[in-house]
């Protein structure tokens, strides 16, 4: 009831002419200010939400924001684009990360919502499959998660890897714990901390050429 669309207190008509506005304004904005590269990125995330993720996926399959994930990953390629002009690995494997990061962070969220969700019909996971499905898929995805996160530790420099290590272990365990424990407050838990892992394992990665 707090989303004005949602809540009728803006017509969906209206909310699109904005959206379209907002998005053909940020596509001239970047590719005049950074560079056409970039705003292309930007441009095909963007798309990639609304066309894919939202106008289909979201309310076809549980597998909704797993597919949806890569326009939320996006960003990481135009910040690349946008300092070089180009993409290379690095660039990549921050795509990737927030890829896999995505499922256990929005299946977290989606246990927490899951009453709206199912009230909306939107099929989440956790609506669909349970809280005892979810918790799996959400363990399973960390520990790829984690994984991933240490194999492509040579890229980004031992100051990266020592906050990979301790900060995906925290990760793991959490999503242990509510497999075990499934509740609102582990839930939240698992939710509110892999906003500050994710937040983290960026700034380590960014930091470890500075320092080193």
């Amino acid at each position: 009831e707090k989303r004005p669309v949602a809540a009728g207190r803006v017509p969906p008509a209206r909310a699109l002419e904005f959206g379209l506005v907002l998005s053909a304004l940020s596509f001239v904005l970047l590719s005049s200010v950074v560079n056409i590269f970039a705003a292309a990125l930007a441009l095909v995330g963007n798309l990639f939400y609304v066309l894919v993720y939202t106008r289909w996926l979201k309310r076809t399959t549980t597998q909704n924001i797993v597919i949806g994930g890569a326009a939320g990953a996006v960003p990481p390629l135009v910040g690349y684009a946008a300092a070089t002009g180009n993409l290379a690995l690095p660039a990549v494997w921050l795509f990737l990360i927030v890829f896999l990061w995505t499922p256990p962070h929005f299946w977290a969220l989606a246990l927490l919502l899951k009453e709206s969700y199912a009230a909306a019909k939107v099929p989440m996971l956790p609506v669909v499959g349970g809280e005892r499905e979810t918790t799996r898929q959400i363990v399973l995805y960390s520990l790829v998660l984690v994984a991933f996160t240490l194999a492509v530790g040579f890229w980004f420099g031992p100051i990266y890897v020592g906050a990979a290590v301790v900060l995906g272990a925290l990760f793991l365990f959490l999503a242990w714990q509510l497999r075990r424990e499934p509740s609102r407050r582990r839930a939240a838990l698992l939710f509110h901390y892999s906003l500050l892992y994710l937040a983290l394992l960026f700034v380590a990665a960014a930091v470890n050429p500075v320092v080193l």
